[in-house]
């Protein structure tokens, strides 16, 4: 996979932040193939088209494209609130690439992905309205928030400049895949109780250390007033689907792939 990105690709433009969306647009064009299926690439959408930037053909994954020449922080700014909140809601958000380059020698740095069936409400923070003297005013976007992401749902294509094989990430697509088709509150308990269970730092844990999760899960999930039971059956469902292993004696540890 060659990383090296062309900036001659964006000679019509002059602002940075421009020059930079299309030739990392590009440049996903030409060399990055579909995490989720054996497609060996993605095809931009029309130009204007809102969230998607790229589809698969073969399997129909939408992909938005994030590019920065820094590395991602806890959160990423995105389009507007009440747009992407129904579209998570409908089970309709896009899978995220997150593209990092280096500006000084143009070329692809780190590359991770977010599958959309790890994409919950509670990722999604409603930014401030703009002000009255903005152009837009009263409107109101969104951060996607990465800090609130489980590990696992940074499935990592390209590290320090380096391509990992596309088999391997496609293997770690897969592992989750098993959210695809779930409402988005069946999807949000299990991506805020991953999260907890890879905060708890050990491959082996107990039910009690996920447990003192229950007042952040809580206020995650206000409407639900059983959130231990709840608990366990994210668990169970992880066990089910071969992420953990019950050691019995509410103990558990976590799969290796």
């Amino acid at each position: 996979m060659d990383l090296q990105l062309d900036p001659a690709e964006a000679t019509a433009y002059s602002n940075r932040a421009q020059i930079a969306r299309v030739v990392t647009e590009q440049w996903v064009r030409r060399h990055l193939y579909c995490p989720a299926c054996p497609g060996e690439s993605l095809s931009p959408t029309r130009a204007g088209t809102k969230v998607v930037d790229f589809t698969c053909k073969a399997c129909e994954e939408e992909f938005q494209l994030k590019s920065l020449g820094r590395p991602f922080g806890s959160k990423v700014t995105d389009a507007a609130y009440a747009p992407m909140v129904e579209r998570v809601e409908r089970s309709e958000a896009p899978n995220f690439l997150f593209l990092q380059y280096r500006a000084d020698r143009w070329k692809v740095r780190n590359l991770f992905l977010v599958p959309r069936f790890f994409v919950s409400p509670s990722v999604i923070q409603q930014r401030r309205a703009l002000g009255t003297s903005a152009r837009r005013a009263g409107w109101v976007g969104c951060n996607i928030l990465l800090s609130s992401l489980p590990h696992d749902a940074r499935i990592v294509a390209i590290r320090d400049e380096v391509p990992l094989p596309p088999e391997s990430v496609r293997e770690l697509w897969r592992r989750f895949a098993f959210l695809d088709g779930q409402d988005a509150e069946s999807r949000g308990w299990m991506t805020d109780v991953l999260t907890c269970v890879r905060e708890v730092s050990r491959e082996t844990f107990a039910l009690a250390d996920v447990y003192a999760f229950e007042a952040r899960l809580s206020a995650l999930h206000p409407q639900n007033r059983n959130v231990r039971p709840k608990i366990r059956q994210q668990l169970q469902v992880m066990r089910d689907h071969g992420v953990l292993e019950f050691l019995g004696r509410g103990r558990y540890r976590i799969v290796k792939l």
